[in-house]
């Protein structure tokens, strides 16, 4: 089930995405979602928990431009895919500064919002990867989901895979867990860090800050890669 946020304060807009959504759940099996429609940014920020898969956000509400609600959303999420609607695709560049998937030119059209709303689900899909690893700790075999691991390192001859809330060291090879995790959102930033990209916060010149406070170093050689994956994750460039 898919979560989407709506910010329009156009009665038109609405109900005209309201009605796009509906042909679109009729022509896409297995698509489902439950859908929250805000006419005012102030009202968005308050009432948001996190738990958005999408936000189509209107450039230009009466209170706030949707570019500012934006930066707001990001400052406590870093995953949640934002698309920008917009009847000026000057501003439209402003989406880089959020790490916005994509805009919508207005009036909607819906040929452009299926095509556009079918990629963001290709991307949401690729994000919630369903991999498991399977460890082995001094009580036993243990199954971790791979959305759970922040990142993972080496250290000498050990492995660390780190999560929220611990550090569970292994025995391998951080090319063994790369391999692994190759179908998920994972890309190595150096030699001993193999990063899970939805608890990137923040790229701070050669440094990755993950979630949990952690800083890692992103080397010279793995740095083009590194920040391709991350916008790639992130949604790309608009």
């Amino acid at each position: 089930m898919l979560k989407i946020c709506y910010l329009e304060d156009e009665r038109s807009e609405i109900e005209r995405l309201e009605n796009y959504l509906t042909r679109f759940q009729a022509e896409q099996q297995g698509f489902q979602y439950v859908l929250e429609s805000y006419d005012r940014a102030y009202q968005l920020l308050d009432a948001y928990r996190r738990d958005a898969d999408l936000i189509f956000l209107d450039i230009q509400v009466p209170d706030m431009l949707g570019i500012d609600a934006a930066r707001r959303i990001r400052e406590v999420d870093q995953n949640v895919m934002i698309i920008f609607l917009t009847n000026l695709t000057q501003y439209a560049i402003d989406g880089y500064s959020v790490n916005a998937f994509d805009y919508i030119l207005k009036p909607l059209n819906y040929f452009s919002f299926s095509r556009k709303l079918q990629r963001a689900l290709r991307m949401l899909s690729y994000r919630s990867s369903s991999l498991t690893l399977e460890l082995k700790t001094k009580e036993g075999g243990r199954r971790l989901a791979a959305d759970a691991v922040t990142y993972i390192e080496v250290s000498a001859h050990d492995v660390y895979i780190h999560t929220m809330s611990e550090r569970i060291k292994q025995w391998g090879t951080l090319s063994k867990y790369e391999e692994l995790l190759k179908n998920a959102h994972f890309a190595r930033c150096g030699s001993s860090f193999l990063v899970n990209l939805k608890y990137v916060k923040e790229i701070c010149r050669d440094q990755v800050l993950v979630a949990g406070g952690d800083s890692l170093p992103i080397s010279r050689a793995r740095r083009r890669e590194f920040l391709g994956a991350l916008a790639q994750y992130k949604g790309g460039t608009l």
